[in-house]
């Protein structure tokens, strides 16, 4: 345990959130973090590594869900302490739920704080010997929307392989389905699966009635007798258990010390477990779909068969979420940026000593990578079909921009930028702004791999450009880019960002956009972590703008698209093959 494990309160009961604060500073080994407003408990969840959530389903202004459900998806590690106001029928069901999720723990206010205390200390015992699943059983999750009597859908997941959508009205599940099964069949079968991810899709939407009250109530005891069943008969041992979650990593590298670098990275790791290795793509291809893991990392340069060759064969026989490892040199950036466009999810670089981080933060990185390439959805897992490169006949010397469509990218902006910029028109009078949170050296390569590949023109921008119609600008996240009118038509304005590290870059350039062009603005999010770009896409809707943000389920990183279609419900979420057209349809009207 670290001498100072982080506790992170969210409850809008103010003399609540002060005496257990207190209670747990006492202990003098806790640093204990609040939110009492919405908006403070996503930021802090982003930007601390907290070890112990305590929230209070029912928190008026505050969104308990919201929070669970990053927790589920993001934080997996995170345990929770869950507080309702008063007893409640559904929460008390599942209370003494066998299944050793992240929630630890139910507690109903007004509770003793040296209980809440005793149990943050208990909670993280658990994290230390690491005795629990991640995720949230979905038994829980239906039990969280029947105490806050929410109308949602919801997707829940679990690893790339699973999927399924939950219906509520008023806090009741009502519909369900998960592959080619519907209503109760699907119900059952998704409480079945083990602790797991839910993203809240709609509250929009009209509500079917497929399940009854007395079938929702057979799939709850059949779930639960299942449970006990397996406990008491000894068929669900915890290291069976254990084996069976985690995250099945294919390691392909023509170096055997390469291949013993990675897997050394994930020894210790409870969630990850190498399934199996090759040294070429040739050998890779008959394995994987026997071993079918749920990740793989794929070295760029190998003899007999070459990381390019594989990953196409391989989103035709077997589509599996794929890291690629590259040096990221001019060859390879080209290499790695083709890789991504035929399937690959996102690259790492190879853990090298002579690279500009050190090996400690480079290991990190490939973990961090292969834990959220286990969470995509393999519908996202697919080649990228190639378009007609040419580039189309620009407009005339100083024609008037009239339109502008503004995008932001950031972890995982690869891919997604990939998918998009190639199949955007030049034939309209609009210009293109991509902010993109991607280090310099990597985005000066992308600029001119994309420039290759888009009928527009793809340039970096620079301070004081004119704005060009059928031509797309690139500013990296360390920049501001804003819009400006001069007399003789619009101009960017480039200047560094003064709190880089808190991003906000795009959300400046949606302002921007939103105060210059008004109905004639785009807003566009794609992947990446954080919640930039939320505040601003809010901005260019209530200026009479349009709003889009890429479908959640296809990212790497969920986080930005998450928030903005979470609070900005105007906004058209949309699978990455749809929002050209959708574009398009924008700019013609």
């Amino acid at each position: 345990m670290s001498d100072k494990s982080k506790i992170l309160i969210v409850d809008d009961d103010l003399l609540f959130v002060n005496d257990l604060s207190e209670l747990l500073e006492s202990f003098r080994q806790y640093e204990v973090l609040t939110a009492t407003s919405r908006g403070e408990e996503l930021f802090i969840l982003r930007q601390e590594k907290i070890a112990v959530l305590v929230v209070n389903l029912h928190g008026g202004g505050l969104n308990g869900l919201e929070v669970l459900s990053l927790v589920s998806t993001s934080y997996r590690h995170i345990q929770c302490i869950v507080m309702t106001n008063g007893e409640h029928p559904a929460i008390k069901a599942v209370a003494n739920c066998s299944c050793k999720d992240s929630i630890f723990l139910f507690l109903a206010k007004p509770s003793n704080l040296e209980t809440i205390g005793c149990a943050v200390l208990e909670s993280l015992q658990r994290l230390d010997e690491n005795d629990y699943q991640p995720g949230i059983s979905v038994a829980k999750i239906v039990a969280f929307f029947e105490a806050v009597q929410k109308t949602a859908r919801i997707s829940v997941r679990f690893g790339s392989k699973k999927h399924g959508l939950l219906d509520f009205d008023k806090g009741i599940l009502i519909n369900a389905a998960c592959e080619k099964k519907k209503a109760a069949e699907a119900a059952l079968e998704i409480f079945d699966w083990q602790p797991l991810g839910f993203l809240i899709e709609s509250e929009e939407y009209t509500p079917e009635r497929t399940i009854s009250t007395q079938e929702l109530e057979t799939i709850r005891v059949t779930s639960r007798l299942k449970r006990e069943t397996a406990k008491n008969s000894g068929l669900a041992q915890e290291t069976n258990r254990m084996a069976q979650q985690k995250i099945g990593l294919f390691i392909v590298d023509d170096s055997k010390m390469m291949r013993k670098v990675i897997a050394g990275i994930f020894k210790d790791d409870p969630f990850v477990q190498v399934v199996g290795e090759a040294e070429n793509g040739e050998e890779a291809l008959q394995l994987i779909p026997q071993l079918k893991p749920d990740v793989i990392t794929l070295d760029v340069e190998m003899p007999i068969m070459d990381g390019l060759k594989t990953i196409k064969h391989l989103m035709i026989q077997a589509p599996t979420p794929t890291v690629m490892l590259s040096s990221m040199t001019q060859d390879g950036a080209i290499v790695t940026f083709d890789a991504l466009k035929y399937g690959a999810v996102d690259f790492v670089a190879k853990p090298s000593r002579n690279a500009e981080t050190d090996l400690e933060e480079q290991t990190r990185d490939i973990a961090r990578k292969v834990h959220l390439a286990a969470e995509v959805e393999l519908e996202a897992v697919r080649y990228v079909r190639a378009v007609n490169k040419d580039k189309q006949a620009g407009f005339p010397p100083g024609s008037r921009c009239e339109k502008v469509v503004a995008i932001g990218a950031a972890e995982g902006g690869y891919g997604a930028l990939l998918k998009l910029l190639p199949h955007l028109s030049a034939a309209y009078p609009a210009a293109y702004l991509v902010m993109f949170y991607a280090p310099a050296k990597h985005l000066d390569a992308f600029v001119e791999y994309m420039d290759r590949f888009s009928p527009l023109r793809i340039r970096r921008a620079e301070n004081n450009a004119p704005l060009e119609p059928g031509v797309c600008y690139f500013a990296s996240g360390e920049k501001y880019m804003t819009v400006h009118e001069r007399e003789d038509g619009l101009v960017l304005h480039l200047s560094s960002a003064p709190f880089a590290t808190q991003r906000g870059s795009i959300n400046m350039l949606f302002f921007s956009v939103a105060e210059i062009m008004k109905d004639d603005a785009v807003a566009v999010i794609l992947s990446g972590v954080g919640e930039d770009g939320t505040e601003g896409m809010a901005e260019i809707l209530r200026v009479g703008g349009a709003g889009i943000v890429q479908d959640p389920a296809g990212c790497l990183y969920r986080d930005m698209p998450w928030s903005v279609s979470a609070h900005c419900r105007e906004a058209a979420v949309l699978v990455d093959a749809a929002i050209p057209e959708t574009i398009h349809g924008i700019l013609s009207a």
